[in-house]
């Protein structure tokens, strides 16, 4: 008896289609670098099969678009694990690799765990921790009040390190009495608020500032020092309680005014000759 051929005419096209199929030799299976992640061998795997996503869209029955998400592992794109992993199968199937290897390592390499699926349970004995923005606005609170009381005790140290003891003089021919001993106390009032600098003779800065209306300056009286200020009338300097008069003109800078050239007024005019 014999046996039909695929022309036969008897036979079906499914039936000619299957025995093509099986009497078709089997595609060798793709060469795949086991370096390369899940997503790459199911990409480098169909291109050696000379196919396009489309085509093998076609031929699974998959949306394109879910193809193009299991080959750039975009889990995103998926309709559910459920669904990833029966495309992801069916797809690994069609491309001659293999299914369980690509599977476990589709997995591991991306967010779709096995664990997913099952539903978290919190430990009861943990609570989860009441939000609470005071505490921000509490710990800003103290920073800034911290800021301020470092502020303030750095302006009352430079006022003690500059000030300097008024020593009491000697009484002339007192037994063991020494020459009266000088001191300058020389001050610098602020009229209104105004920059004020002071430097020693070696040109260290020892205030640098704007003093408010009100406020004084005790430099060091040592020989050396200078003052410098935007505007000379801002400022009344003293020496010894004495008015020395201002600083500079109004409205003119002072650069490296000496602090040993300022007397009292009333000591200059008696040192000035009557005329």
């Amino acid at each position: 008896m014999l046996q039909p051929t695929p022309t036969d005419p008897q036979m079906s096209p499914e039936a000619t289609e299957a025995r093509a199929q099986r009497q078709a030799p089997a595609a060798p299976p793709p060469q795949l670098d086991p370096a390369w992640r899940a997503g790459r061998k199911l990409a480098e795997a169909r291109r050696q099969r000379g196919w396009s996503i489309e085509e093998v869209a076609d031929r699974i029955r998959v949306r394109r678009e879910f193809l193009e998400a299991l080959e750039d592992m975009n889990i995103k794109l998926l309709p559910g694990k459920a669904y990833a992993l029966a495309f992801l199968r069916s797809y690994a199937r069609e491309l001659g690799v293999d299914e369980k290897a690509i599977v476990d390592q589709f997995q591991d390499e991306s967010a779709l765990t096995r664990e997913d699926a099952k539903q978290q349970i919190r430990n009861p004995a943990s609570k989860p921790h009441r939000e609470r923005p005071w505490l921000a606005a509490a710990a800003l609170g103290v920073v800034a009040a911290a800021f301020v009381g470092w502020r303030m005790m750095d302006a009352e140290r430079n006022e003690q390190v500059a000030e300097a003891p008024v020593s009491a003089p000697a009484v002339a021919g007192a037994p063991g009495s020494r020459a009266p001993v000088v001191t300058r106390v020389v001050e610098i009032r602020a009229l209104a608020d105004a920059w004020l600098e002071a430097r020693g003779p070696d040109g260290t800065v020892f205030l640098s500032r704007t003093l408010a209306a009100g406020d004084v300056y005790r430099p060091d009286p040592s020989p050396g020092w200078t003052l410098h200020a935007r505007d000379g009338a801002a400022f009344e300097l003293f020496v010894n309680g004495q008015s020395a008069g201002l600083l500079g003109a109004a409205g003119m800078p002072v650069l490296g005014r000496s602090i040993d050239e300022i007397e009292p007024i009333a000591q200059v005019q008696l040192a000035q000759p009557r005329t």
